[in-house]
C-alpha cells in the first residue's frame, strides 16, 4: 500500500500531521506579536502624554529635570485599592471617600512638582495625569497577558483579549486624545451639560454653593430655576449632590432636570437629544446614588435630557455635532419645565474643562471647539495633499 502513495501525497500527509504541532505555536506567535505591537503603541501614547504635560508645566516647577522625570514616572504607578464589599452596607460611602481622596492626591502631586501655575492649570494638568495613568495601566495589563501566553503557550488567553482589543483600542485612543485637551483647556464631549448650563445662566451672577460647584438663580418661562454646574473652566466635576441638598433645604422644589452626555448605540447619531426620567450622571464616586436616595426620600421627581455620543467621544475634544445640539437641548429642557409651576433645579452634569460659568464664557468655549476642528481639518487636508496621487487614490 505504501508504495502506491505518491511523493506529493506523502508531503501532504506529513504537512497535515505536522500542522497539529505547528499550528498552536503559530497562533501563539501571531497573537503575541499583535498584542506586543498594541502594547508598544500604548507605551508611545503614554510617553507622548507625558511630554505634553511636561511641556505645559515648562519651567514652572520646583524640581530639577531628573527629579521631575522621576516624579512623573512614579505617579504612573498610582493605584486605588477596591473597597471591601463582603458587607454591602456602607459601600457607597467608601467609594465616595476613595474617589475624593484619589482626586485630592492627584491635586497634591501636581502642586508638589509645580510652581506658579494657576489653580485652573493645576486642575487641568491633574486630570491629564489621571488619563495618562489610565493608558499606562491598560498597557501593563496587556503586557501581563502577553507574559502569561508566553509562559503557558496558551493562545486562548490571547484570543479572549484580542476579542476585546477593538473596544480597548478605542478607549485608549480617546484617553490619549483627552490629555492635550485637558492640558490646553479644550472642552471635551462630556462638557455638553456644563456648556448648556453656562449658556442658560447667561449674565446672571453665580455663587459657589458646594465644593467645586456654582449656582445661578433666574426665572425661565415664569418659573424660578436654580441652575447648577461644576465650577469652570478648570476640569471639575463638582459636588452636585450637596448642592441639591442645600437648595431643597431652603426651597420647595417640584422637579430636578439633569442634562448630561449619554453613550449612544451604533446606528444612533452623535448629538442626538433624548428625553427620559432618572438622574443622568455617570457612576463615578457614587454621587448619583446619594442624589437619587435623597430625591426619592423627598419625593422629588427627576427627569433627564441626554445627548448621545460614543463613549470615546465623551473624552475627546467635543465634536461639532455635540456642540450644535445646544438649541435642541434647550428645547427639551423647556419642554420638561412645562409641568413645573414654581421652582425647579436644572443640573448641567459633566466635567467642565474649558467651560466657564456664564454665557460669555460659554461662547469662548464654543469658539475654542470650532477653532480646534478647523485646525484638525487643515492638518488632514495637508496630510492628504502630501500623500501624492497614489496615496489619495487608494487612501494610503
Amino acid at each position: 500500500m505504501f508504495g502506491q502513495i505518491s511523493l506529493i501525497d506523502l508531503i501532504f500527509y506529513l504537512l497535515f500531521f505536522a500542522s497539529f504541532f505547528l499550528l498552536p505555536r503559530l497562533l501563539v506567535w501571531q497573537t503575541v506579536s499583535t498584542l506586543e505591537a498594541k502594547a508598544k503603541s500604548y507605551d508611545e501614547m503614554v510617553a507622548k502624554s507625558q511630554r505634553i504635560l511636561l511641556r505645559k508645566i515648562n519651567n514652572r516647577t520646583k524640581l530639577d529635570k531628573k527629579a521631575l522625570d522621576e516624579s512623573v514616572k512614579g505617579i504612573l504607578e498610582y493605584f486605588v485599592v477596591e473597597p471591601d464589599s463582603i458587607e454591602p452596607s456602607g459601600l457607597a460611602n467608601k467609594v465616595r471617600q476613595l474617589t475624593q481622596r484619589h482626586d485630592k492626591k492627584l491635586d497634591m502631586f501636581v502642586n508638589d512638582i509645580t510652581s506658579g501655575l494657576t489653580p485652573i492649570e493645576r486642575k487641568n494638568i491633574a486630570a491629564g495625569f489621571m488619563h495618562t495613568i489610565g493608558i499606562y495601566q491598560i498597557s501593563k495589563i496587556i503586557k501581563h497577558f502577553i507574559a502569561l501566553i508566553k509562559e503557558t503557550n496558551n493562545y486562548q488567553y490571547g484570543i479572549l483579549l484580542q476579542m476585546q482589543m477593538p473596544f480597548i483600542d478605542k478607549q485608549v485612543k480617546a484617553l490619549s486624545a483627552s490629555v492635550p485637551a485637558f492640558a490646553n483647556g479644550i472642552p471635551v464631549g462630556d462638557c455638553i451639560g456644563p456648556l448648556y448650563a453656562a449658556n442658560l445662566i447667561g449674565d446672571t451672577k453665580t455663587v459657589q454653593i458646594s465644593e467645586g460647584t456654582v449656582m445661578a438663580t433666574k426665572f425661565i418661562d415664569g418659573k424660578e430655576v436654580f441652575i447648577l454646574k461644576a465650577e469652570g473652566p478648570a476640569a471639575n466635576l463638582g459636588n452636585i449632590d450637596e448642592a441639591i441638598r442645600k437648595i431643597v433645604a431652603r426651597n420647595k422644589i417640584e422637579k430636578v432636570i439633569t442634562v448630561d452626555a449619554s453613550g449612544k448605540l451604533e446606528g444612533e447619531t452623535t448629538g442626538q437629544v433624548a428625553m427620559g426620567v432618572g438622574f443622568a450622571m455617570g457612576p463615578r464616586g457614587a454621587e448619583r446614588f446619594f442624589a437619587e436616595s435623597f430625591l426619592v426620600e423627598k419625593n422629588i421627581p427627576v427627569d433627564a435630557v441626554a445627548v448621545k455620543m460614543k463613549p470615546e467621544e465623551a473624552l475627546m475634544p467635543m465634536p461639532l455635532e455635540i456642540k450644535n445640539a445646544l438649541p435642541r437641548i434647550d428645547k427639551a429642557v423647556r419642554s420638561e419645565l412645562k409641568e413645573v409651576k414654581k421652582k425647579a433645579i436644572i443640573c448641567g452634569i459633566g466635567v467642565t474643562v474649558g467651560v466657564g460659568n456664564n454665557k460669555k464664557a460659554a461662547g469662548e468655549a464654543e469658539r475654542m471647539i470650532e477653532a480646534y476642528h478647523k485646525r484638525e481639518e487643515l492638518k488632514k487636508a495637508e496630510a492628504k495633499k502630501n500623500r501624492g496621487f497614489w496615496g489619495r487614490l487608494f487612501g494610503a
